[in-house]
């Protein structure tokens, strides 16, 4: 019998297979900080996916004499939810690592060559 099966679906939603195959999420998962880190990158996500649905959008309420535009401006709302809500997540999860790579960049500024050269 498999352990720690990610589900199909998950509130309703369907699940990739290459997320609930993935071996980088399992790992997440099975620790506390792994899963801290993924809660707080969801909650980060869903709070800039609401703030961009609730701003005033003047220009879908307005009458239309196309449902066409209406549909097309609703889409771009939806996009842009989803695009702040990536954004929100990633950085959640990537910026415990920042100073890090920033430490590397400022090391590398000095030499000559960014990389030890072999021949």
């Amino acid at each position: 019998m498999k352990k720690k099966i990610v589900p199909k679906k998950v509130a309703g939603f369907k699940v990739p297979k290459s997320v609930r195959k993935s071996s980088l999420l399992r790992n997440m998962l099975a620790s506390r900080t792994g899963r801290q880190m993924l809660a707080r990158a969801l909650v980060a996500g869903a709070n800039a996916a609401a703030a961009v649905l609730t701003d005033e959008r003047a220009d879908i309420r307005k009458p239309r004499k196309t449902s066409g535009r209406r549909r097309a401006l609703a889409a771009s709302v939806a996009g842009e939810a989803i695009e702040s809500a990536t954004a929100a997540a990633t950085d959640v999860v990537t910026s415990p690592t920042r100073p890090l790579f920033k430490a590397s960049a400022k090391a590398k500024e000095g030499r000559i060559f960014p990389e030890p050269v072999t021949h």
